[in-house]
């Protein structure tokens, strides 16, 4: 079998770790916010308008990230058990967990990841939701952990183990070899980046092929030139896509303009990349755990009160709220995108203009706490983290956050 075990593999220590750690959640947050990266608005952008622009790009986030990860593991700068070892207990609460997770996030206008650096921008709707993933977290824990850990410790639709027996390259060719996880790689992660062009490209071609026929019916009705020229006169695709690149740079340097979606996809994907190989032997050393710190933040508030979940509640008994790398980032991402936002003159305390939004976000925040801590992780801390691992339950919860968005987007047209 597979070691299970974690051994640091460089010897700077914590303080590093550490250090490199909240400097990623800096940049997480940073670029999240300049890039409005969101999972949720990705999806629902698929049912809405029929985009696929974000979609592709996370599907890009996943391929680049798998393949990142999998080449370190495969050409042997990482062992194979910083991959596999906290990879998930697959089972059927990470499919329904997803669904209630998509609904949720979804009803209330984002995922994990835009909730904290939006409220972190001012978005009060935000707070809101943070404040309804607590409480739904809290639901979870009593009224729905008790069930699904007997349903997990018995093996009951479920693995009982996680780890490696999650790992694609074990399932396949059972054993962890680089030449195994190298392959695995491959077919995993470049049909996923080809995927995301692809739809990128489908979207783009559509949105190409509505504004030339804008234009050429403006200028049959008004301009004299394509009178006299026909359509010769229609200004070629790569005129109207020209643009100044250093003056491009200078504008995002200085903040005056937004990331696009694809050098936030590039972003994330490095980031992701970094603290892989700063956590190697040391810690989780994946990107963000965010639902699991928002039960841990309610434990915090408790405090205050004299309540202490940790000696109550079972599923706080196994999220003791420590400080660690993962809570660290979590700060940190706050912290970057307050900075993104203040300096480039986005910060604003916002409260919708209609009320019932915080209703919505409040419910819709519930539905989140519950449905993270069901399916074990978010979007960020298991899709797409899964992914990085080259496992299947990435792939489950895809599949069911996009049901739960489809269905929120059918219910919230009847609101």
């Amino acid at each position: 079998m597979p070691p299970m075990v974690l051994q640091p593999v460089f010897s700077y220590g914590w303080p590093i770790v550490f250090g490199v750690f909240a400097l990623s959640g800096f940049i997480l947050g940073w670029s999240a916010q300049r890039g409005n990266y969101c999972f949720v608005n990705a999806m629902t952008s698929v049912f809405t308008v029929r985009s696929y622009e974000r979609f592709g790009a996370l599907l890009l986030l996943f391929g680049l990230s798998a393949l990142g990860a999998g080449l370190l593991v495969g050409l042997g700068v990482i062992p194979a058990s910083d991959q596999y070892y906290f990879n998930y207990f697959g089972g059927w609460y990470i499919l329904v967990g997803s669904i209630i997770f998509g609904f949720g996030a979804a009803l209330a206008g984002g995922c994990n990841l835009s909730m904290l650096y939006r409220a972190a921008s001012g978005y009060v709707q935000n707070w809101i939701e943070l404040f309804g993933m607590m409480i739904g977290t809290y639901i979870f824990a009593v009224g729905i952990w008790p069930f699904q850990l007997y349903t997990m410790e018995k093996g009951i639709l479920s693995t009982t183990s996680g780890g490696y027996v999650e790992y694609l390259p074990y399932l396949i060719f059972h054993n962890v070899s680089d030449a195994g996880v190298l392959v695995t790689t491959v077919f995993y992660s470049v049909p996923l980046i080809g995927l995301g062009i692809y739809l990128q490209a489908r979207t783009k071609k559509k949105w190409n092929a509505m504004s030339m026929g804008n234009v050429s019916k403006g200028m049959m009705a008004s301009s004299p030139k394509f009178k006299a020229f026909g359509k010769s006169a229609i200004p070629s695709p790569e005129s109207i896509k020209r643009m100044d690149l250093k003056k491009e740079a200078k504008d995002l340097l200085l903040l005056k303009k937004p990331y696009g979606t694809n050098l936030t996809t590039v972003i994330l994907a490095l980031d992701m990349l970094l603290v892989f190989i700063i956590g190697a032997g040391y810690t989780f050393n994946y990107l963000v755990i965010t639902s699991s710190d928002g039960g841990r933040f309610f434990e915090y508030i408790l405090f205050i009160f004299g309540q202490h979940l940790f000696l109550t509640t079972p599923w706080f008994n196994d999220s003791l709220p420590i400080v660690d790398t993962s809570t660290l980032m979590v700060v940190m991402l706050c912290v970057g995108a307050f900075f993104s936002s203040y300096l480039s003159g986005d910060f604003k305390i916002r409260i919708p203009r209609e009320k019932k939004r915080l209703a919505i976000g409040f419910i819709g925040g519930i539905l989140v706490g519950i449905g993270v801590r069901m399916a074990l992780g978010c979007n960020v801390g298991l899709m797409w983290t899964n992914f990085a691992q080259i496992g299947y339950d990435g792939i489950i919860f895809i599949f069911g956050m996009l049901g739960g968005v489809y269905l929120a987007v059918k219910v919230q047209e009847r609101l």
